[in-house]
């Protein structure tokens, strides 16, 4: 049984450490941001930075909503922003416990 629980926590660990997906979580831990707003602090592309946003939001440490954008360029248009959720520190937390 601690067998099983331990591969899970090293699959969710293995999901969270790609380097890409680290770096996006580090962003969202300060606040929400927009996909271009990601994209931009990353310097990547979008399309790869919505590959990883969907990987991490399948595994439960993202979620996003839509909210109506205030900003000039896209004013009044539906854009998607994302969140860090509690998993990211729940994950952290378990894996510290069981790997010091």
């Amino acid at each position: 049984m601690g067998m099983k629980i331990e591969d899970e926590l090293i699959k969710e660990i293995h999901v969270l450490l790609h380097p890409i997906r680290f770096r996006i979580v580090e962003l969202l831990a300060d606040k929400q941001m927009h996909i271009n707003e990601i994209s931009n602090a990353l310097g990547e592309e979008r399309r790869l930075v919505s590959y990883h946003l969907l990987t991490l939001e399948e595994h439960g440490f993202l979620d996003s909503k839509y909210e109506i954008s205030e900003l000039p360029k896209s004013k009044g248009k539906a854009i998607r922003k994302y969140r860090i959720t509690n998993k990211v520190e729940e994950v952290i937390s378990e894996f510290k416990k069981r790997f010091k």
